[in-house]
């Protein structure tokens, strides 16, 4: 999902700020400043674009099931119209059957 540059960056840019502490126990506290700005920026950056995919990500799962819940509803409503034409026509052919079904018996000699 991230591109391996940013994966990168972020990774290089936490590096540097947990070693420049120990940069500047060793004496040399103009590079552990340097390390520790340019580190923060690299992984300031990284956060930044990891907050804005997960913001756009979000959305479109939001958006996917707000579709989905509606074509939920629409095939619900469907079957329900099914079952209820299904009935209606069940309840007329036993209506028209047992009129058919009036037998007359009729007894020959």
């Amino acid at each position: 999902m991230f591109e391996f540059e940013t994966v990168l960056a972020f990774g290089v840019g936490a590096s540097l700020v947990a070693l420049a502490p120990m940069v500047k126990r060793m004496g040399n506290h103009q590079l552990s400043d340097s390390m520790s700005s340019v580190g923060k920026s690299m992984a300031k950056g990284g956060i930044k674009v990891g907050v804005t995919v997960a913001g756009v990500a979000g959305t479109a799962a939001r958006n996917v099931a707000r579709s989905a819940a509606e074509a939920a509803e629409s095939l619900v409503d469907l079957v329900a119209e099914a079952k209820s034409e299904m009935e209606e026509t069940a309840s007329t052919d036993n209506s028209t059957a047992s009129a058919d079904k009036a037998i007359t018996k009729v007894k020959v000699d």
